[in-house]
């Protein structure tokens, strides 16, 4: 070979390696402009990476037996990889990972903080920090991007109780290490009363070989238009009537034999939305038991009732996210992009008798079908009137599962849940943690740290919140009877998996009692996808719970008993709480306890008995040293004029209520708070059970 010809050679080859560098490298800027495009989830990723999770879990669970205490251990704070001395200050690890890659998600929260935790991370084995700062600020205090970017939710509960969500995405080309230090923590996995630590970090690992673009702090200027608009970009909907989309209708009042109200979309595309306005006398049945089905290509991949599709659930809660809304009118629309190569078909169908008139309108527009694309997927199932288990303790479980929200097999990406729960006693429903398994890993590479911390708030705060990726529309039933909403949508922290996903959630309520837990899941996967998530007709079909004894029964059982935290409880003043005490052996494993209550507030407690007539009513109330005085009447007619179940001991009483006439359904026990012993320390009222027994 001539040196002209050899250098023309070796100038090709240059030219072709920089064009690939320019046209695939990965930086802060394309990162920023891959979050806020819907249509970059579509395609199976190349270059191809993995999406891994470190976080605080308790490290007590790595060598458990799945099922045993261990593997439902709970001290989920303050748990680091290894802890490191650099220039005279401790530092603890919290995420050490090979490049290329990039951090894509970073969630925490504290506790007993005294603001000076300091936050740095080490990019590309630096021994200077790349970034550094006081911990909530860097996260959620907008020092490195503001709104939605950088945020806390719920704005009204108050900061430190909040979940601080970054979702600034930090590209590495080597390595990343995260650490932090603070005066608080005397060493890793140290529990109270110390400062509690939460976090999760979500990252990508791409494939070797991979150009990744290491981010700097001169980033946030250079890319500033970029970051800019990123911020602006995820807190807008698109304009679905646009230029290039087609839009079709359809008006129609269904039930479950008048048919569906059906769009059908030949030719090949990609929905780029989908609108509906139910319109019912029971809008809240309507939105179970309305199923939207979407088939593309003859393969249904959706099913799942209209309400939790668009993450309202059972009630009609008015939020804005990324990929879903519904406002104040009740239109719910969705901008997910489902492409298909030939035919779709978009179905809404009544399960049940009741009139529903239904308005259905979808927009889509031309696609370039491609070896990467994907189809859409969404997955439904309700795991109804479970039992919750016994007590639990921070150190595990005596009743604790994993129950799944969905298994896939083939290559996708999973983009998100929404989770819908009827909760039915004053009590956390949410302590259990993700198990995400990529690929048969026996261990998850996703393990949490409370179902709250994963959709991104924390300390179980039942305020109002939304963002583009996570949102609480209704969080009514969070510590008391009611109705709960949560979901979390995936961007760039959208799990990968070249084989297999198994995403499971400990199942975890801190009371003993029955509820209601509904999933549903969201995936694209190549064409052959599988879901274990099939129709689930009979679940949908069924009434929804609307009130806790329409899951527990306040009704006496065969033996005349019926246990205090399932009676029809409402309270003028105070709170409606179960709590438990294993030593106490209380019956059913918990009591209903009513605290923060004053004097002149009421309890009423209502029970059902069978038929009406004399009965001997006795209740079996705890005594203790913080525990009150208060007078009793059943149905509105005067009993005791005052019980004190203060006591120098912690303990129980049965008080005999007496002979008294009930009547046939429900009747009411009422408590009224009295001036508290003088030996007392708190005012707070404990019943574990009542019972009945006719009088011949």
């Amino acid at each position: 070979m001539t040196c002209s010809k050899f250098f023309l050679v070796l100038l090709m080859q240059v030219f072709i390696l920089s064009s690939f560098a320019n046209g695939n490298e990965i930086t802060f800027s394309s990162l920023l402009q891959e979050m806020t495009n819907r249509e970059s989830l579509v395609d199976y990723p190349s270059p191809y990476y993995t999406v891994r999770q470190f976080s605080s879990y308790d490290r007590f669970s790595d060598h458990a037996v799945k099922g045993s205490y261990d593997w439902f251990a709970n001290w989920d704070f303050s748990q680091f990889l290894r802890t490191e001395e650099k220039d005279g200050r401790r530092e603890f690890v919290m995420f050490d990972a090979e490049g290329p890659g990039a951090v894509v998600r970073i969630w925490i929260t504290v506790a007993n903080y005294n603001d000076n935790g300091i936050l740095r991370f080490y990019l590309d084995d630096s021994d200077i920090p790349a970034i550094e700062g006081e911990v909530l600020s860097l996260i959620s205090g907008h020092f490195l991007a503001d709104a939605p970017i950088s945020t806390s939710v719920s704005p009204l509960t108050p900061y430190k109780q909040r979940g601080h969500d970054l979702y600034l995405p930090i590209p590495y080309a080597k390595h990343c290490k995260i650490t932090y230090e603070t005066p608080g923590i005397t060493a890793a996995g140290n529990r109270p009363p110390g400062e509690n630590f939460f976090y999760s970090v979500n990252y990508r690992t791409y494939d070797k070989g991979s150009i990744v673009k290491t981010f700097t702090l001169d980033d946030l200027k250079k890319e500033a238009d970029v970051l800019d608009g990123t911020q602006r970009e995820l807190m807008e909907q698109p304009i679905l009537e646009g230029k290039y989309q087609k839009k079709v209708s359809g008006d129609k009042a269904i039930t479950n034999l008048s048919g569906e109200n059906r769009i059908v979309l030949e030719g090949g595309g990609a929905i780029r939305g989908i609108q509906l306005k139910l319109s019912a006398d029971d809008l809240a049945q309507a939105l179970r038991s309305v199923i939207l089905r979407i088939t593309f290509d003859g393969n249904q991949t959706v099913w799942c009732p209209v309400g939790d599709f668009y993450g309202t659930g059972n009630r009609l809660s008015p939020y804005s996210s990324f990929y879903t809304t519904v406002s104040k009118d009740s239109m719910m629309t969705c901008y997910w992009v489902m492409p298909y190569k030939d035919k779709c078909e978009i179905s809404l169908e009544n399960l049940r008798t009741e009139v529903v008139s239904t308005s259905l309108t979808v927009y889509s527009s031309d696609w370039e079908w491609n070896e990467r694309t994907m189809y859409f997927g969404v997955g439904w199932m309700e795991y109804h009137r479970k039992y919750t288990g016994l007590h639990k303790s921070i150190n595990g479980t005596l009743d604790a599962e994993d129950i799944n929200f969905v298994t896939l097999t083939g290559q996708g990406v999973y983009v998100g849940d929404a989770i819908t729960i009827f909760n039915t006693v004053g009590d956390w429903w949410g302590e259990g943690d993700e198990k995400v398994y990529i690929d048969g890993e026996s261990f998850p590479s996703h393990f949490g740290t409370g179902t709250e911390d994963y959709y991104g708030y924390a300390w179980c705060m039942p305020n109002f919140f939304e963002h583009p990726f996570i949102a609480q529309p209704d969080g009514t039933g969070a510590y008391q009877p009611g109705h709960v909403a949560n979901l979390r949508f995936r961007g760039l922290d959208g799990i990968t998996f070249k084989k297999s996903l198994v995403f499971d959630m400990e199942f975890w309520h801190q009371s003993a009692t029955y509820v209601n837990y509904a999933p549903t899941t969201y995936w694209y996967m190549l064409p052959g996808g599988k879901t274990n998530r099939k129709p689930e007709e009979k679940m949908a079909v069924i009434d929804i719970a609307k009130h806790k004894n329409d899951l527990v029964s306040n009704s006496v059982d065969k033996n005349g008993k019926v246990e205090g935290e399932f009676m029809n409880i409402s309270v003028t003043g105070g709170m409606e709480r179960t709590q438990c005490i294993p030593e106490m052996n209380w019956s059913n494993g918990v009591q209903f306890i009513w605290r923060e209550s004053r004097k002149g507030d009421c309890a009423n407690l209502g029970f059902v008995v069978d038929e009406g007539g004399k009965y001997s009513v006795k209740c079996r109330f705890t005594i203790a040293p913080d525990y009150g005085r208060f007078s009793v009447e059943v149905n509105e007619s005067p009993v005791l004029p005052s019980v004190d179940t203060y006591n120098s001991k912690l303990s129980m009483m049965t008080v005999e209520l007496g002979i008294l006439e009930l009547k046939k359904g429900e009747n009411f026990l009422k408590l009224v708070q009295l001036d508290k012993n003088e030996k007392a320390v708190n005012s707070l009222i404990g019943l574990d059970y009542l019972t009945v027994e006719k009088v011949k």
